[in-house]
């Protein structure tokens, strides 16, 4: 029965070690455009390699932890998350005009990744409506004065999703996110750098070398590490444009895999967290796929030039430290969800149905 059980719930183990290992071979082809006249290995691979490693150690660390432990933790851990964007507003190392990163030792992370990770287990918990608006508030704020907005927007996303999915009524939800959408706008007109950004990126050259290296690939690609739009004709090849990337060396078939093996990955993840144990367990599984699907969505629009810059990672395949980390954990959870709740699933064909529609 035992196995039975773990083939069950293979999907969302083994998905993100394949996207992780594509996104090593995919890092090391990218990163070559910078490291290949000094040939050396890429560094950004070699970064990459370690992290990776802790992030796979945390990922089945942190499958072993039932999501009740994540309930019980949930304030501390968003009080935690808004103390480190407050220090990081304070403290924070200052790079290309915004302090986003703060160290700890020679180590940097990025809070506002990690307290999108604290605000959805926060508000997987059924929360009064003025406290959820408030964290939210709060959070996406100091993440905005950063600044960094468009993981500012993310945030408040999220947040909207969770308290959708928790039973507050959608027009609630849809006038918080209007509110907050105005404030954010107003607070990014009075930035002279952000309408810099915009300015930038309508006349910017990088955002269609983006779009041509996905076009130059065709169906099959060019080859693995035959790309030649990493040589200084598309920014941080290895992170912000990866997808780019693969669509030049790997070819249509390669963007579709890797889209298609995403989908399998949250729609199965979804299944089992509408069917996890109890209602918490199924708005936290809800709520970080929610969180991998928002910002595989932005990295790609913004590859196909569709968007602005933004900055955001693929999930699982871009180089990167504090966003890779935060997904193996999030990967980790759902399988832990997974986990816990498939006895109930074979027991009880029955399903929680989140939203404001379940009441």
């Amino acid at each position: 029965m035992e196995v039975k059980k773990r083939a069950r719930i293979s999907i969302v183990e083994i998905l993100p070690l394949f996207l992780g290992a594509l996104g090593l071979i995919m890092v090391f082809s990218a990163a070559s455009g910078i490291s290949v006249y000094e040939r050396v290995v890429p560094v950004s691979f070699i970064k990459q390699l370690a992290i990776f490693f802790l992030a796979i150690i945390l990922f089945f660390a942190f499958s072993k932890i039932k999501s009740k432990i994540w309930e019980a933790l949930s304030g501390k851990l968003i009080i935690l998350a808004i103390i480190l964007l407050a220090l990081t507003y304070f403290f924070g190392t200052e790079i290309n005009y915004a302090r986003r990163w703060l160290y700890i030792g020679r180590i940097s992370i990025q809070p506002s990744i990690l307290a999108q990770l604290a605000l959805i287990a926060f508000l997987a918990k059924k929360r009064d409506f003025g406290i959820s608006v408030l964290v939210i508030s709060i959070t996406a704020g100091l993440i905005l004065f950063q600044p960094d907005i468009s993981t500012a927007l993310v945030t408040a996303f999220i947040g909207g999703v969770m308290m959708y999915l928790n039973g507050t009524d959608l027009w609630k939800v849809a006038l918080i996110s209007l509110v907050l959408l105005l404030v954010g706008v107003g607070y990014i007109v009075t930035q002279g750098y952000a309408i810099d950004r915009i300015t930038d990126y309508i006349n910017s050259d990088s955002i269609s070398n983006t779009v041509k290296a996905i076009a130059t690939g065709g169906w099959s690609g060019l080859g693995l590490g035959s790309g030649m739009r990493k040589f200084f004709y598309i920014p941080f090849p290895d992170s912000d444009f990866i997808f780019s990337i693969i669509g030049e060396e790997l070819g249509f078939s390669g963007t579709f895999l890797v889209l298609g093996l995403f989908l399998v990955y949250l729609i199965t993840a979804s299944r089992y967290s509408i069917r996890a144990r109890d209602k918490y367990a199924c708005i936290l599984g809800l709520g970080l796929i929610s969180m991998i699907f928002v910002n595989t969505l932005i990295h790609i629009f913004v590859a196909l030039g569709s968007i602005p810059v933004t900055g955001v990672p693929l999930p699982f395949i871009s180089s990167g430290g504090t966003s890779l980390v935060t997904n193996y954990i999030a990967g980790g959870i759902i399988v832990s969800i997974a986990k816990n709740g498939s006895y109930i699933r074979r027991r009880n064909r029955g399903s929680y149905i989140p939203g404001a529609l379940h009441s």
